[in-house]
């Protein structure tokens, strides 16, 4: 049995290769190689190229370097303590005394002639009389007359008596009024006078009263006037043209029941 195939001499397509259907022909490959290998080629030169033209621009410059220059942490020394004996002791808080408020020094009026009242006798002050005061209070009960004289005792002319007193002269004589705002319900229809001694001050005013004597006694009438004496304006005692303060002056009052009397205070001339 014969072979359909030809031998290769006897093929005439034989060495020339038949594209197959997906094939591309030999020329084209060729072609392709070659444009491939310029293609490369163009490639390397550009990359070439480039490289040269950076090392051309840096030329001479320098290149820069930054650096941070952070010093060596230094360890921090501990100081020691110092010891109690060392430490300084803190000085003491001084407190500031109090203050202490001075009185007044107490200036007595020399007078040979004062008078010693026996024990228990009441003594009072100006404060305590102004206290006493009741003179806003109204009675519905017929007020008495009072007759008020500046003066008692045993006195003649400016000096003072026989007890050390002087006369008192009014600057303002006190109206009847004055004594009727002490005077008691049952004082009202008695009549009688009382007597106190007082200390000229200045102002015109009196302090530091003591009832003398009354009459009739125990009828109180020394008390109402020793209440009352704090609105007493009077004229201090004079020795010559000098006037003496804290001199002690005595008062002498009337108390005479439906006597009628001029009820306006006067003021006075100096004596």
């Amino acid at each position: 049995m014969e072979s359909p195939l030809f031998t290769p001499d006897q093929n005439p397509g034989f060495g020339n290769e038949v594209p197959g259907r997906y094939g591309a022909p030999r020329q084209s490959r060729y072609v392709a190689a070659v444009l491939s290998a310029g293609v490369c080629g163009l490639l390397a030169l550009v990359l070439i190229s480039m490289a040269a033209v950076q090392d051309l621009g840096r030329g001479n410059q320098s290149i820069l370097t930054a650096l941070t220059l952070v010093p060596p942490p230094v360890e921090k020394q501990k100081q020691p303590k110092p010891t109690k004996a060392a430490q300084a002791p803190k000085p003491a808080q001084q407190t500031a005394p109090a203050a202490t408020m001075k009185q007044p020094p107490h200036i007595d009026v020399n007078n040979p002639n004062k008078v010693e009242w026996p024990p228990g006798f009441i003594h009072t002050d100006h404060l305590e009389m102004a206290n006493s005061d009741i003179a806003k209070i109204h009675s519905g009960v017929a007020p008495g007359n009072a007759q008020a004289s500046g003066g008692g005792g045993h006195s003649f002319g400016d000096g003072p008596d026989d007890r050390g007193y002087y006369r008192a002269h009014w600057y303002r004589k006190p109206p009847r009024s004055v004594y009727e705002s002490y005077m008691r319900p049952e004082q009202r229809g008695i009549t009688g006078w009382g007597e106190v001694v007082c200390r000229a001050i200045d102002q015109h005013h009196v302090e530091d009263c003591h009832e003398l004597a009354e009459s009739p006694r125990g009828s109180g009438f020394a008390r109402v006037m020793r209440e009352a004496a704090w609105q007493y304006l009077i004229w201090p005692p004079k020795k010559g043209t000098e006037y003496l303060i804290g001199a002690e002056v005595v008062f002498h009052t009337d108390f005479n029941v439906g006597k009628e009397e001029d009820d306006t205070p006067k003021t006075g001339e100096s004596p």
